[in-house]
Order: C-alpha cells, then structure tokens, then sequence
C-alpha cells in the first residue's frame, strides 16, 4: 500500500505531502489543478524516463518520494523480503537535476533506474497513457491468462518436463562428442595399450632387474673372487678346513686333560662346521653365477623397453600398470557405446513425451480459459460504454524454443504458445494490441476491465487510474465507479477523476488545487472530509453555480458510497 507521497519542485508544484489510504482513494480538482503532477510524480517515482522540463524553473532538482507499507502476508509473493527497512516500509526516492540526470534510491540505498522500475511493477500499476503499465506489455499476458486459468500446477509439470528434455539432450550430445572423439583416439589408445600389454609388467620388476644386471656386470670378478675363496677354505694345501679340523683335534686332546678348554674345542668345531658350510654355499654360488654375455643384454634390453615406457607413460611401473587398466576400461566402454547411446535417446524420446503431454495438457486448458477471459471482459467493457467493444485472446507459437517429435511448433519452459490481449474498440475495425489503443480514456477503461476480471489473481498491491472517466457519464459512470469500489475490496486504488458518482465512492479523498501567489503557481492539496468534501462533490457536480439542492445531491452521493 502506497502510505504517502512527498514532492518537492516538480514543474509548477513547489512543495506537497499527500497521505493515502487502504481503498478507494480519489484525487478531484479542477482541470489544469495540477492532478497530473500527481501522476507525473508516482510515474518518476516508479521508475519513468526523467527529463530537465521536470524540474521547476529556478531550482536545481526536484525530488519525489514515495512510502510503501506492504502486506507482510504478500512479501514472499512481491518478492520484497530482502527489500524492506526496519520498520517495514519500502521508500523509494526519485531526484532529477535542472540537466536531466536523475538519482534513484530505496530506503535511501542508491539503485539504479531499472531497479527502481523492477520494483515499481512489483508495487503499482499506473493506468493512463502510460506506457510502463503491465497490462499493455504482450510479454505479461501470457502469465495473466495462467493466472486467471489456474495452470500454476500444470505450468510447473512444463517448466520442468521441458528441463528434462534438455537435460537429456545435453546429456546425449555430450556422450556423442566423447564417442566422436573416442573414434579418433581409439587407433593411439589400442597401440599404447599394445605397448604396455607385450611389456607384461610386474610390480617391482624393475630393482629385481637393476640386482641381476649389476651382479651380471660383475660376474667375472664375482667368480674368481668366490673360486679362490672356496679353494682356499678346501682346496689348499693346507686349507682353511683342515687346520681348523687339526686345531679341534689337538684343542680336544688338551681339554681332555684340562676339562676347562672344552668351551674353545666347541667353539673351533662349530667353526669348523661354518667354514664348511660356506664352502658348499660359494660351491653353489659358483655353479649359479653366470658369465654369459648373452644375459646381461636381455637385461640391458629389458630395462631399456621398461624406462621408455616410464618416460614415455608414467614415472613408475606401478604407474604403468594403472595406465594400462585405464586405458583397457576405456576401450571396453567405447566398446559399450552403441548400447549406452540407446538408452540416452530412450531417455531423451520418455522426456519429449512427457513435455507433449503436460504442453498439450496446458494448451488445453489456456484455450478454454482464453475464450472464457475474453468474454468476461468484452461483457465488463459493455457495462463500462464500450458497447461495440470485442475483447480477444490471441494464442500463437513461441517465438523461441526446441522442436520436439509429435509438435509441428516450438515449445519452451512457458509450454506450446504465447498470448497476445486484442481488441476491437469499433465496429469494422480489425482488433489490434492493447498499447496501440490511441484514447487514453478507453485505455482506463480496458485496464479496468482487465483488473476487475483479474482481481483475485493479480498480486499488484496498489493500481492507478486516470482518465477512467473521459467521454462517460450516467449509468456508464456509476458502473465504472462500482468497478473500481470493487477492485478496492481487494487492493488500493488510486483514481483521478472528474465524476462526483466516483469521487463519492472513494473511502479517502483528497482535493487539489491551484492558485497564484505573486507571480508564481502554487498547487495545494488538502484531505477532504465532512462539509468540505460536500463542497468539492457540490463543485463537480455544478461548478459554483450549485445551491442547496446540489448539495443535497453531494451527500446522497456520499451516503450512497458510504453504504457500498
């Protein structure tokens, strides 16, 4: 709910505050008071286009705020959670320089202008010849008509079936890139993997290789060394076996003799056990040990093939070995691929189906909720002095979106069509878009039309009416005024009017006027109640020409309004 409004130096208006109402609020004056400031004012305010003629000649800037209180019920549908400053409110501010640059701020934050604007749509919906209002831009219709149809659940099956289906799609194409790319590969990953299978590597093959090259090396030293060893332990004359055997013999017969050497005779003979074990040790040692030049070049080979392998492949042949696992795991599933595809397709088919059936589904129900729409407010129209009027809902293909198998048309997240509001003003005139209405009074008067269908599905808190008056009067007039009393039963309505019958409706009143002061315009506006709304009301009905009988009229009027 707009709560109040401040301006200051807007043209010819040099300083005001007006307060609202929840309601019927009515501004009255007459012409040229200066009740289009007003409107030029919540215009800047929501986010309209500033220019330098704005400001008021002989000031640097003018300034237009503006105090929002909404429904704390509605905040999450608004949108506005995160918006809000402590006390609730929402205040946007609006200050244009004599140059034409403007400022913009919310609860004094600088926004930009489009910001100010995103919120203005959110809070208010200005209904004139104004081109900002919602209703007159083709891209809301379609969310409109949804509303007025109550396909939020069904638009929510579109939203996401049409996701799946590219999701699916994403999810195929890619794989059809990995197999196109794999095709191009699959020749290299063969041949390394050859490599590395003909290899048949073995964990800690190599530093078993590295020892027996290096004992191979060395096998001509090793030979000798271990043959005269051996010799000299058995062979020699005397060996080392035969006079540690004689040291044991003799060491035994003086133990005999002194039991207390029998600990060294043991010692001996047990060394003697020892040096004859390593004979047939290095006996065996010889018989292994090989001289063959032949395999220390195997040798030599196969550590060369393993360190191509490590430089070319891995830096271990641990890590060998876990490449050429992977890259058998990918041959195998390129291999798989044909099956793989299958089942991706199948599931890309299962989700086109799925988005044909909640599109038709959705279609369906906005083609009926269209003809019933349009009859509505064609019927609304009559009763507001549109009598020739024809109201239509024009369904057309999307602009953008995916083909799918089974719909000629394209489809997208908002499903198989897009909406379009028409209407035929006159008898023999082809029906055009809404914006292209040329008389701002029949624009109202469609807007008014439009809202009273709409007003149990539209969240905008606070709608704005001028010129819903022009060119009607009499049983025209107080359906229009029913009208906007009853939208007011569901938001706040502010109407600028020249209809006491409208003006009588409202629950809040508020009179503007204009006078000279010096040689400069000033425009008041005053709350309006008791005898001197009666007086505004006798005013608009007679001018100043109105006695007793006109005021009679004024609080019938009242009356009537205030049982309504």
């Amino acid at each position: 709910m707009l709560s109040e409004l401040w301006i200051r130096n807007l043209a010819v208006l040099e300083s005001v505050s007006i307060r609202f109402r929840p309601g019927l609020n009515a501004l009255t004056g007459e012409t040229g008071a200066g009740k289009s400031l007003i409107v030029s004012a919540l215009d800047l305010v929501l986010g309209a286009r500033a220019s330098a003629d704005r400001v008021r000649t002989g000031t640097g800037e003018a300034e237009i705020v503006a105090r929002f209180e909404p429904d704390p019920d509605s905040l999450t549908e608004l949108g506005l959670d995160e918006d809000l400053d402590e006390s609730g409110a929402l205040i946007l501010r609006r200050v244009v320089t004599a140059d034409g640059r403007s400022r913009s701020y919310v609860n004094d934050r600088p926004v930009t202008v489009s910001r100010l604007k995103q919120l203005g749509e959110i809070l208010a919906d200005l209904h004139g010849q104004h081109e900002q209002q919602t209703l007159l831009r083709e891209d809301t219709h379609l969310t409109y008509l949804d509303a007025y149809a109550s396909a939020g659940k069904i638009l929510e099956r579109v939203k996401g079936g049409f996701q799946q289906v590219v999701d699916a799609r994403r999810e195929r194409d890619a794989f059809l890139a990995r197999c196109q790319q794999t095709a191009h590969e699959r020749e290299f990953l063969n041949f390394e993997l050859g490599e590395l299978d003909v290899a048949e590597l073995r964990p800690g093959e190599e530093e078993t290789l590295e020892r027996e090259r290096h004992l191979a090396a060395h096998a001509d030293r090793l030979a000798t060394s271990v043959e005269e060893t051996q010799r000299a332990l058995t062979e020699d004359d005397p060996s080392g076996t035969s006079l540690t055997g004689r040291g044991v013999r003799l060491l035994g017969e003086a133990a005999e003799l002194d039991p207390s050497l029998e600990p060294l005779r043991r010692q001996l003979d047990e060394a003697l056990l020892t040096l004859e074990d390593v004979s047939r040790e290095l006996l065996g040692y010889q018989n292994k040990l090989s001289t063959d030049p032949a395999r220390l070049e195997t040798l030599e080979t196969r550590l060369a093939l393993l360190a191509g392998l490590k430089r070319k492949y891995g830096a271990t042949i641990e890590a060998l070995i876990e490449r050429r696992e992977a890259l058998r795991s990918r041959l195998e599933n390129a291999d798989g691929a044909p099956h793989r595809l299958e089942e991706l397709n199948a599931g890309v088919i299962a989700a086109e189906q799925t988005l044909r059936k909640a599109t038709g589904e959705l279609s369906a129900i906005r083609s009926r909720a269209a003809a019933r729409f349009a009859r509505e407010v064609t019927r609304e129209l009559t009763g507001l002095g549109m009598l020739e009027a024809k109201f239509s809902v024009s369904l057309f293909p999307p602009r953008q979106g995916i083909q799918i198998t089974g719909r000629p048309d394209p489809v997208n997240s908002r499903g198989a069509e897009e909406a379009a509001f028409v209407l035929a003003a006159n008898p023999g005139e082809p029906g055009g878009p809404l914006a292209k209405i040329a008389s701002g009074g029949e624009i109202s008067r469609v807007m008014l039309a439009l809202r009273d269908v709409l007003r149990q599905v539209d969240p905008v808190p606070l709608v704005i009416f001028d010129e819903v008056d022009a060119g009607i009067g009499g049983l025209v007039a107080e359906a229009v005024a029913a009208r906007l009393a009853a939208i007011a039963r569901k938001r706040q309505v502010l109407v600028i009017t020249h209809l006491p019958v409208i003006a009588g409706r409202a629950e809040h009143h508020v009179g503007i006027t204009k006078r000279t002061v010096g040689k400069r315009t000033q425009i008041q506006v005053q709350e309006l109640t008791g005898e001197n709304r009666e007086e505004e009301l006798a005013r608009m009905l007679a001018g100043t020409m109105g006695g007793e009988e006109v005021r009679e009229t004024a609080r019938a009027l009242l009356k009537e309004g205030n049982r309504s």
